[in-house]
Parts: C-alpha cells; structure tokens; sequence
C-alpha cells in the first residue's frame, strides 16, 4: 500500500471554502465556473436571513446581522482545510463602510484560522487592480436601504458614485431568476462617458458569465462580485492563472 503524499489530489493546488446563504443558487455555480485546474470549492450553507421586502425599516435593520451564520458555517467547512474562504454573501459586507469591512474580515479570519474574503473589500481591491477607476455606477439586485449602504460604502471608500441602480428583487429566489436581459439593459442604463466602472452588488444575481460581453458592448471596466471575490482568493493563494470568458479582472 502506498503512503498518502499529503497533498489533496484534486485540489492540489488549493482549497477554497465557500460561504453560501442557504437561498443562493447562483454563487457556487459562478465561483465553480471560474475554478482553475487544481484547485477545489468546498460550499457551505448559511443560515438565510430574513429580509422583508415589504417593509423598508424591517430590510434595513436586517442588513448586517448575518456574522453568526457566517460563523457557524465556517465551523462546517473548515474541517477541510481550505487555504481561504469566501464570504458570498455581499450586503451585509457594505455596513458601515471600509473600517467595517475589514473588522468583520478580521473577526471571521480569526474564527476560521485562514484568511476569509469579505465581498465588499474584494470589490475595492479589484477595482485598484483594474487601475484608473475613481467613477462608477452600481448595480443591485436589492431594495433601496441595499442600494444605500452600497453607495456609502464606495463613497467612503473614496470612489464617485454617479448612478445607482436597483433592481428592487422581491426575496433572494427572484435575485436568480433576473433573465441575462435584464441586466444588460441595467448595464446599459448605467453606462455613460460620465463613468470608468460599473460595479454589481449581490452574490445570487447571475452575472459573471455577462461581464465579458459588457465590457465589450459597453467599452469599460464591469465588475461582478462574484468574480470580484474569487478573484482577491485566488491571488490571495498566489494562484495568478489568466482565466478567459469573464471579463478583465480575470483574463489579465
């Protein structure tokens, strides 16, 4: 009988954990599309939250109150022993702004024992990889206390928001049913020579395989989180692949 190598035979370049809310149907495909060769994903379900979309102040104080699920999550997929985890769940991630951000980073990276990507963060370190970027428009699948919270996040963060746009989903599920369609036309709308970037917002609206494309149509920079966030993982593992068909984040 052979002795084990100690090396993880699929993912023997890394192991990524990935942090799903229990509603998300669009994260983990995304991210898996996105795997290069060598490396693995290793989901984890969190707890949803509950988020009314009939009552503006009841969604807003919902925002941000995801940490423990996150945690427990966590609990479950670092058994495994991934290299990183990504958060993909991106709302509560814009609260308060960057000083936020990074606390929350640092309190689950603490808890898992390896570095936890936060969405929010991911989306400002590629937009400084992207380079040149300081005006942009954004892109939600949420209710307009989401949209809010997006905007003074990238406005703290010193970036000019000119346009905002949110698609106002009535409930996770209907965040993945928004058809390619429709967000074309959004990405449109928000386009403009006013603008170096359009960012998106919410992990379960299917928008990575549309960046390329955008960013042909629209002759700039689009980002989508998911991307965003597996990207910052990747480089994070020193895993530095071209990965081809989702936009420039990932192609250079």
């Amino acid at each position: 009988m052979s002795e084990a190598s100690g090396i993880d035979q699929l993912g023997r370049r890394a192991k990524v954990g990935v942090l799903v809310p229990a509603t998300n149907t669009v994260a983990g495909p995304e991210l898996e599309a996105l795997r290069p060769p060598g490396v693995t994903n290793h989901p984890s379900r969190m707890a949803p939250a509950r988020r009314p979309t009939d009552d503006m102040e009841g969604y807003r104080a919902s925002i941000g109150g995801g940490e423990q699920a996150a945690c427990d999550a966590i609990d479950l997929v670092a058994p495994c022993q991934p290299g990183a985890i990504v958060l993909a769940h991106s709302i509560d991630s814009f609260l308060g702004g960057v000083p936020a951000a990074e606390q929350l980073a640092q309190r689950l990276t603490d808890h898992a024992g390896v570095p936890v990507i936060v969405p929010s963060l991911a989306a400002t370190e590629a937009l400084e990889a992207l380079g040149g970027v300081r005006r942009i428009a954004l892109l939600t699948p949420y209710m307009p206390p989401g949209d809010e919270v997006c905007e003074a996040f990238f406005t703290g963060a010193g970036y000019e928001v000119r346009r905002v746009l949110g698609l106002r989903c009535q409930g996770a599920l209907a965040i993945a049913e928004v058809p390619a369609g429709r967000i074309e036309e959004s990405l449109d709308q928000l386009a403009g020579d006013d603008i170096d970037a359009v960012v998106q917002a919410g992990t379960n609206l299917p928008m990575a395989h549309l960046v390329a494309g955008a960013e042909r149509r629209l002759g700039k920079p689009v980002l989508s989180i998911n991307t965003a966030s597996y990207w910052q993982a990747l480089r994070g593992l020193g895993i530095t692949d071209r990965i081809p068909g989702f936009g420039a984040l990932l192609e250079r």
